[in-house]
């Protein structure tokens, strides 16, 4: 378990979003983890893009198909990870759901002591929120007040954000 992942951040139009999402999921191939639409911690516009690897050689030799298929997209960012705790594979998600990104700065000297302690907390916050929590990783070149935990929650769908996941995975 500790796959490297890219979380790839980009910007684009409503009516760009579907060709967008093609081009990036083809481009991804075999190390597709996801891709999701804003929701929460994200602007409207703004999509995430998740690829898992087995390691950082891998990921570097689809960097160049990664960014081709990003040329269209605005604002087009990219942080590589290291699985924590979670995922135990790079399995993508299988429920549907509203995910939330969330972004922690933590430094290199307590990042162990916050993935300890998100790792005790989340089943009960699981079974008393209908959660998953899927996606706490660290930051692959951590230096003080990195970002060092990024976790991706799924939320269990209600009937406000049913209609915000249409066409997002």
């Amino acid at each position: 378990m500790h796959e490297t992942y890219e979380e790839r951040r980009f910007c684009c139009g409503p009516s760009e979003w579907r060709a967008q999402v093609e081009r990036l999921r083809a481009a991804a191939g075999a190390a597709f983890f996801g891709v999701f639409r804003g929701q929460i911690g994200l602007e409207a516009n703004e999509g995430v893009l998740l690829t898992a690897y087995a390691d950082v050689a891998k990921l570097k030799l689809a960097v160049g198909a990664l960014r081709a298929a990003s040329a269209d997209a605005r604002d087009v960012r990219t942080e590589r990870m290291i699985a924590t705790v979670r995922p135990a594979s790079p399995a993508p998600p299988t429920r549907s759901g509203v995910y939330a990104f969330r972004t922690f700065d933590v430094r290199d000297a307590d990042s162990a002591e916050f993935v300890s302690l998100s790792e005790r907390a989340w089943p009960e916050f699981e079974a008393s929120y209908d959660v998953e929590i899927i996606r706490p990783t660290r930051a692959s070149t951590c230096s003080p007040a990195t970002r060092a935990s990024r976790p991706g929650k799924r939320r269990a769908p209600t009937s406000a954000g049913r209609s915000s996941r249409a066409g997002t995975r």
